[in-house]
């Protein structure tokens, strides 16, 4: 096991207000009206960074790169069904048992039997890059067309930030989603988004700094995005 694969990204509660980051906020749900209560203190941000970290120690037979085969495959053989999972709110029951019946859909792409409850953020994750890859316009490119929409709503603390960095950062998501898993690049582009997440945490009022490895970042990166882009589509 590589030991970047185990390194955790800390993204400062404290960092100076910035008013453009909270412009790309603005037409997103207040904090106090997301369904998770406990996620707007971001506690559940800490366990699901935890449970990521878990899987990549426990998992050296199934890698990040394994996974990405997998939930690609799955995505690319079910467009329709994948996407309207991937736009679902996932704080619901409906979403978990939704995910769940399309990682097992298609019999002819490898799955990992028995991993889904700690890895499901990031299967999600990888089938959304693996639509988002779908298209040939530079992504960059897309998420800013994006950023001029009303914002996607977010479904959590957590999600509210993430939905910001790719609206107000799509360059440096974009330039994440072109590495390779758990390669130097790929955290060097980590690296580039610890300004903008920060400065997006804090727009979100975050009470303490977040901790997620760079599995899980781009993981949740990686579905905001989808659904910021899916959301522009259907208005």
């Amino acid at each position: 096991m590589r030991a970047d694969r185990r390194k955790m990204v800390m993204l400062p509660a404290a960092l100076a207000f910035a008013p453009a980051a909270h412009a790309q906020t603005a037409n997103e749900q207040p904090v106090e009206n997301l369904p998770a209560r406990d996620d707007a203190s971001t506690d559940k941000f800490q366990k699901d960074a935890e449970q990521d970290r878990a899987f990549a120690k426990s998992n050296s037979a199934a890698p990040r790169r394994a996974l990405e085969q997998w939930a690609g495959c799955v995505a690319r053989k079910n467009a329709g069904e994948a996407t309207r999972v991937l736009t679902m709110d996932f704080t619901t029951p409906t979403y978990g048992r939704a995910i769940r019946m399309l990682a097992e859909e298609d019999k002819a792409c490898m799955g990992f039997r028995g991993t889904m409850r700690s890895a499901g953020l990031l299967f999600a994750g990888e089938m959304a890059e693996a639509l988002l890859e779908s298209d040939s316009t530079p992504l960059a490119s897309r998420l800013a067309r994006a950023a001029s929409s009303p914002a996607t709503p977010a479904f959590s603390f957590t999600d509210r930030v993430m939905i910001c960095a790719a609206r107000s950062a799509p360059s440096e998501v974009g330039a994440l989603f072109a590495t390779t898993r758990d390669s130097a690049e790929e955290n060097a582009a980590v690296a580039a988004l610890t300004t903008p997440m920060g400065l997006c945490a804090q727009a979100a009022q975050a009470r303490k700094p977040l901790s997620v490895s760079p599995a899980g970042l781009r993981a949740m990166l990686a579905t905001a995005s989808f659904r910021s882009l899916a959301s522009t589509k259907a208005a």
